[in-house]
């Protein structure tokens, strides 16, 4: 599959979330399990975030993590089908998916009087291994390696008991509340890989895992998911393939536009509010699509670089390092800031910043010790530029790219969504526009597409989007294999005729011809892709969806916030000087 030259570590490529110096909410928990002490601490589990890829007889599944806590309380237990192969995975092929497909809903608004219009004064109107574990009977450990900054071993057979007491003689955090849920995993045939940091990580040293075995039915085990999940938590998954994907045993939604807030940026229902009640409505086990489409507008550009070389670190010394991570272009990648923590550290009270922007100037101060080159040059390949090239191999092998999104409660994760491809969806587009006229006098008129229908909402000057008494879901559906979309409940004429009647009273009127226009017909407005799919968000900020965390076909954890570009001044190492000559 590569189409790049062939990089050769044993292990394969990866990214991590990175956490930075700044403190980031603890959203996730790994997996499953965030403690093993007496007194857990807090455990937020708000999304979960897969890439699922088919490839003949093999599922191969991209898992990002994000996790805020001490180093040995990380834990993380995924089910899985069959004994995979484990790599390193992806950040920046996280953030870059999300670029893409997350739901942007903005209102394009026209301006009857032009000296009403706010950008006329400036401003605009934008939406914007020697790994040793103690067994003691039970499970078999059928595989146990460290891969980028983790100890992985995946266990088969034995009772949940069992896995529990491994766990725990092994110093993975685990939850005696999961006892039940891993027997019916065991009972289903599944293995478990348990993760945790290797003893000389820490959690800035946090990156996503790809698990790779033999399959074909992706599938999310949400209800080992469920111990440390939250309340409407948001799952996300994506899809690489030849075809748009589609949920299996789950309902598909529609969302309806008109519960959105198209006024406000702080509107009470932006997507992931209106996702929520549809899928409710759905009975709380529902997909909708955020996009569905062409792979190549995804931006590689972060992905991987020809720059990148590994070979060129091995003799360097640490200040040769430092120019050549600038030369490079590897500042602006996430697992960069850990590595250097680890192999060129800062001296005490010294910012890493300033340190390793004026490296040359503490030259008295640096760690020789820590100092590896060729450790660094494997690290390096094994965590950044094999990951990064694997990911970009990926979106230039599958041309399809599909984004599903929910979310759910723990009292609706009693069953582990499935997915299928059909090759006879229409595509989705992530960018929703509808058409507003801003009349004189400030009154608004959207026109916004409701399914097959073109609806008008009036919103007078100086009132909010309208509370609008109606389904959040327009469309509730079962995708099958082939064919259209199978509706279960069309909700699209009880809106119309809610509609009509909160908008018989309202009218829009203008300051120019103080003629009314009654906002009860339809007009003409903006959607997505044939009414085929909707979503919502706010309209004065760019509106993105992104769920934290991440799961693979097994239980996963860790929050789906796009990754943090590295805001270190040592990220703008182009300020760097020329790294001093040196014999080659």
């Amino acid at each position: 599959m590569l189409s790049k030259p062939a990089r050769g570590l044993a292990v394969l490529p990866a990214l991590a979330g990175l956490l930075g110096f700044s403190s980031q909410p603890a959203h996730a928990c790994g997996g499953t399990f965030c403690d093993n002490t007496i007194i857990p601490m807090p455990v937020d589990q708000t999304g979960e975030d897969i890439l699922f890829i088919r490839d003949g007889s093999d599922i191969e599944v991209h898992i990002r993590i994000r996790y805020m806590g001490e180093a040995e309380r990380f834990a993380w237990v995924v089910p899985l089908q069959a004994l995979p192969e484990v790599r390193v995975g992806s950040e920046p092929l996280f953030a870059a998916l999300s670029q893409t497909t997350a739901p942007a809903w903005q209102p394009i608004r026209s301006y009857e009087c032009p000296d009403e219009n706010p950008s006329a004064d400036g401003g605009a109107d934008t939406a914007d291994s020697g790994v040793h574990f103690d067994l003691g009977g039970g499970p078999e450990i059928v595989f146990q390696d460290t891969v980028g900054s983790f100890d992985v071993v995946v266990l088969q057979g034995g009772s949940a008991a069992e896995v529990i007491d491994f766990l725990t003689a092994n110093d993975y955090a685990q939850d005696p509340e999961a006892e039940p849920i891993l027997q019916e995993y065991l009972d289903e045939g599944f293995l478990f890989a348990a993760v945790k940091l290797a003893a000389d990580a820490d959690v800035d040293q946090i990156h996503p895992l790809s698990f790779r075995f033999p399959g074909d039915e992706p599938c999310v085990p949400i209800r080992l998911t469920r111990i440390a999940a939250s309340e409407d938590m948001g799952i996300r998954t994506y899809f690489l393939g030849q075809a748009r994907w589609a949920p299996s045993n789950y309902e598909h939604v529609v969302v309806n536009p008109l519960r959105y807030d198209w006024n406000s940026a702080s509107g009470i229902f932006g997507y992931d509010e209106l996702l929520s009640l549809a899928a409710d409505e759905a009975g709380g086990k529902a997909f909708a699509t955020d996009y569905a489409g062409a792979s190549s507008s995804v931006p590689t550009g972060a992905l991987w670089s020809p720059n990148w070389d590994e070979t060129a670190f091995i003799n360097a010394d640490p200040i040769d390092a430092i120019g050549l991570i600038g030369e490079q272009g590897l500042a602006s990648q996430p697992l960069i800031q850990p590595l250097l923590m680890q192999f060129i550290p800062p001296p005490d009270g010294i910012d890493p910043n300033f340190f390793w922007n004026n490296i040359a100037s503490f030259a008295d101060q640096i760690d020789l010790l820590a100092w590896d080159g060729p450790a660094f040059a494997a690290a390096l390949s094994e965590r950044i530029i094999e990951p990064g090239l694997h990911a970009l191999d990926l979106i230039e092998a599958w041309p399809y790219l599909t984004r599903l999104s929910t979310t759910m409660s723990p009292v609706e994760m009693t069953l582990d969504p499935t997915f299928h491809a059909n090759p006879d969806l229409p595509e989705v587009e992530a960018q929703v526009s509808s058409a507003c006229q801003v009349q004189c006098g400030g009154d608004q008129l959207f026109e916004i597409a409701v399914g097959a229908a073109d609806a008008q909402v009036c919103v007078p000057e100086s009132t909010q989007w309208p509370d609008f008494d109606m389904p959040a879901a327009l469309r509730i559906e079962q995708i099958p294999m082939t064919g259209p979309a199978q509706v279960v409940l069309d909700n699209e004429a009880a809106i119309l005729a809610t509609l009509a009647t909160q908008q018989a009273g309202v009218q829009c009127l203008s300051d120019a011809d103080t003629t009314g226009t009654g906002t009860e017909g339809t007009g003409t407005s903006t959607s997505t892709s044939a009414g085929d799919e909707v979503a919502a968000d706010e309209s004065e900020t760019a509106p993105t969806y992104d769920l934290p965390y991440d799961t693979t076909c097994g239980c996963a954890s860790s929050p789906a916030e796009a990754p943090l570009a590295i805001g270190l001044a040592l990220f703008v190492l182009a300020a760097i000087a020329p790294r001093r000559p040196r014999d080659r």
